[in-house]
């Protein structure tokens, strides 16, 4: 009898490991499923805003991130195509809670302090609070700084995260795209030197023309 007890109670188990197994593997297929979908609708989110687009580089207005002031207490403004039009610039995308935008972030500090060219700063999908936050304590090296909410212009220009720093010609049209952060090694050894290069082709064009 005690055999037969225990037989029933080893059946038992068995059966409630296969119920388990079973349960387990409908679950695991579930959150498989899940994320398969959640996939599926990132795409088409990332497809829908690329074939709806309302930004390109020729055609954009960010407005002001709001509340962020100048270091003189104005408002700091956004920025716009038009900005970008005249001159040879450095358009950076960054945002507050973007761990490779804080590490970069002093050497566009350090860049702005040589002013060899305007940098633009894109903040995307940001809350103002943090983004006003963000540049208090590490500093402002933006000429102007416009809330990319959407991330459009983001998109117009092919970058799929933050950070990305491009060098704008005149038109606007980019002239150098570095998507990734910053070290300094990029800036000494491409941005800088793409600037410098223009600057001396443009002098030189001035001055055939004179």
């Amino acid at each position: 009898m005690k055999k037969d007890g225990s037989d029933a109670a080893s059946q038992q188990g068995v059966s409630i490991s296969k119920r388990g197994l079973i349960v387990g593997v409908a679950a695991g297929a579930a959150l498989g499923a899940g994320a398969m979908l959640a996939a599926q609708i990132w795409v088409r989110k990332d497809m829908a805003a690329r074939l709806f687009n309302p930004f390109q580089l020729g055609d954009f207005e960010l407005a002001g991130v709001p509340g962020l002031k100048r270091a003189d207490g104005s408002a700091m403004p956004g920025f716009s195509s038009a900005d970008l039009a005249g001159r040879r610039s450095i358009l950076n995308f960054w945002a507050s809670w973007c761990p490779p935008c804080r590490e970069e972030h002093a050497l566009l500090v350090d860049l702005a302090a040589r002013d060899i060219a305007p940098i633009f700063g894109a903040n995307v999908k940001d809350e103002p609070e943090h983004a006003r936050e963000f540049l208090s304590r590490r500093g402002n090296p933006y000429r102007a700084v416009g809330a990319d909410s959407h991330a459009y212009l983001q998109r117009a220009l092919g970058a799929r995260g933050v950070p990305a720093t491009y060098v704008i010609a005149p038109g606007p049209v980019v002239e150098l795209s570095i998507l990734g952060p910053l070290d300094r090694e990029a800036i000494e050894e491409r941005i800088v030197p793409a600037l410098k290069s223009a600057a001396s082709r443009d002098t030189e064009a001035h001055s055939r023309k004179g």
